[in-house]
């Protein structure tokens, strides 16, 4: 559209990558860090749908980027709480803590495969990661399509784990409840896999900026 003030949905989300890009930097990316590059504007050959080509993060199209963390993802087609929900099975503890422990080994391993951060010292990933790891849980919960009814699962995989003071049930209960809620926000945002890449890497390099 001619505004550039598109409605990113479900149903007009590749309508428009400007908008698309636009909806990243509202949540956090750093503007300052997309570079113009050095060819100069052509009215004739950019249209308004599509991101300028000249427009580069770290010296790279910000397009080839977006690819590039896609093709990071290591189970891209995988939705692992569909599997449950489409059988209406009932998810024990069992179940609650294998998807936990497979959430978490794919964000290592969608890390490890993204630009940029294999070239960081081992010390400097293993940082990042521990800061930003619970972010990076949710996204991964929302993105995987995991059952709402999970969360008191979870709570109870923590309680059976390990025993807990008064306090610290509280406090743990307390963070399942913004789990799941943040999970729902997600969900009702109707995220494209694209956008949650990019908000995975910004979550893992900028953990000190995300809530």
């Amino acid at each position: 559209r001619s505004n550039r003030d598109c409605q990113i949905d479900q149903h007009h989300r590749n309508q428009c990558q400007y908008c698309r890009l636009k909806k990243c930097f509202r949540v956090g990316m750093r503007k300052e860090a997309v570079q113009r590059g050095r060819i100069p504007p052509s009215h004739s050959s950019t249209s308004p749908n599509t991101i300028p080509s000249g427009e580069y993060f770290n010296g790279q199209p910000v397009s080839e980027l977006i690819s590039q963390l896609l093709r990071a993802e290591p189970y891209p087609a995988a939705r692992y709480g569909s599997q449950y929900a489409q059988q209406g099975s009932v998810m024990g503890i069992d179940n609650i803590c294998e998807l936990a422990a497979r959430l978490l080994f794919s964000t290592v391993e969608w890390a490890r495969n993204i630009p940029f951060f294999p070239e960081l010292p081992v010390s400097d990933q293993v940082a990042l990661l521990r800061l930003s790891w619970s972010e990076l849980f949710v996204l991964n919960a929302a993105q995987s399509a995991l059952p709402l009814h999970m969360a008191p699962l979870l709570a109870a995989a923590g309680f059976h784990a390990s025993p807990m003071s008064a306090d610290r049930v509280v406090s743990f209960m307390d963070q399942i409840r913004i789990f799941q809620d943040q999970v729902e926000k997600l969900n009702r945002l109707q995220v494209d896999s694209a956008e949650y890449s990019c908000l995975k890497a910004i979550a893992l390099f900028t953990p000190g900026r995300v809530g």
